[in-house]
């Protein structure tokens, strides 16, 4: 029988994975902040905030409670349940391409960082990110990722710690940025508060369906744990993203057309601050292109000795080369909304399978894929 008591462990475990996994270098940036919220101004990212806030706990808690019921071999199967095995196929295929794109992001994102706060060629960091996540790769330095993947709860403390300072030393910074908007551009894909909101939630949902499954396969053993663990990350993490809104609004005169705006406030508030920041920020970068940099060529060969896997990692490297010669704020707004899009066709199909089809779990194979035979 299940057992229906609330686990305030597991409930801060599944929140604290989901938050680990969309807290990163796009984040503490600012940048993304930026064009999907900050740039709608005071009431429009507040609502903006709202509607990524509930998406984010009811695809939480969708997926880990379907990850819970089904326990997946393959947890990108969920892909098929909700999609069907054809578009389930090609969902799983789309993210690990999707993830090579998000790869070369952040290889921009550190050619942005050198340039922007230490001076030097954006080349330069570039080439610096591109061979260190390419040798944890290929020499299996997990332990490395592991070590330095500690510092997001603190790149989180201190983003927050920006967002903060920033409102309380210039309130008036605030009240001031929706006229400030009427007279500078920020780069955003969606006019539209709304829509800028939802496709925030959607873009985030596409890399995170399996890793959630897996989440409620090993973590969550009823569906209020599930439900309050959504809430608890989603939560957590719109607030986080609130904060730093804000603290972009109160200096949205000076970094509405800079790369990484959340650096320049960390040193507008003391250069020692901003330095700590800018390390953390590389650090952050490192943990989430070697991630991606790994499930791309995983999905080519989960042998990561083979002479497939690491053709794999040493031709992703250099074409990333291309894709990060574009500007971080250019990525973002290319890369992001893609996902996003991605992300309505699996919101459309959960919604199809949990509430029209009401599709139920002994129904699904995971076995039953594209290629295989059938009886």
């Amino acid at each position: 029988m299940e057992e229906k008591k609330v686990s305030i462990s597991q409930v801060i475990a599944i929140g604290g994975a989901f938050m680990g996994f969309v807290i990163g270098s796009s984040f503490a940036s600012g940048q993304e902040c930026m064009q999907y919220f900050t740039g709608h101004g005071v009431l429009g990212s507040i609502g903006a905030g709202i509607i990524a806030l509930l998406l984010y706990v009811w695809f939480v808690t969708v997926i880990v409670e379907d990850g819970r019921k089904l326990k997946l071999h393959n947890s990108g199967k969920m892909f098929n349940f909700y999609l069907g095995k054809y578009l389930g196929f090609v969902m799983e295929w789309f993210t690990p391409i999707m993830l090579f794109f998000v790869y070369s992001t952040m290889i921009s994102g550190a050619g942005s960082t050198f340039e922007e706060y230490y001076g030097v060629n954006g080349n330069f960091g570039r080439a610096f990110m591109i061979i260190a996540s390419l040798l944890t790769v290929l020499l299996g330095l997990n332990k490395l990722v592991k070590i330095v993947g500690y510092i997001a709860p603190v790149l989180l403390a201190v983003t927050i710690l920006i967002g903060v300072i920033s409102i309380v030393s210039n309130p008036a910074g605030i009240a001031e940025a929706d006229e400030t908007l009427k007279h500078v551009e920020v780069n955003s894909n969606f006019s539209n508060w709304a829509l800028s909101g939802f496709m925030y939630g959607a873009y985030t949902v596409t890399g995170v369906v399996p890793y959630l499954a897996d989440i409620g396969k090993s973590t969550a053993t009823n569906r209020k744990n599930a439900l309050l663990g959504g809430i608890f990350g989603g939560g957590a993490f719109l607030i986080a993203v609130m904060i730093l809104n804000f603290g972009l609004l109160a200096n949205l005169g000076d970094v509405y057309n800079l790369e990484i705006p959340s650096l320049f406030v960390a040193a507008s508030i003391h250069p020692i601050f901003g330095q700590i920041f800018s390390v953390l920020l590389i650090g952050a970068i490192y943990t989430t292109a070697v991630p991606m940099l790994y499930t791309v060529c995983n999905k080519i060969s989960s042998d990561s000795k083979s002479t497939p896997y690491r053709v794999a990692a040493i031709v992703t490297a250099i074409v990333s080369i291309f894709g990060g010669q574009l500007s971080f704020s250019t990525m973002i707004s290319i890369i992001y909304p893609i996902s996003g899009y991605a992300g309505v066709v699996i919101f459309a199909g959960m919604i199809y399978t949990k509430y029209i089809k009401k599709k139920k779990y002994e129904e699904f194979d995971e076995n039953d894929v594209v290629g295989k035979a059938q009886n």
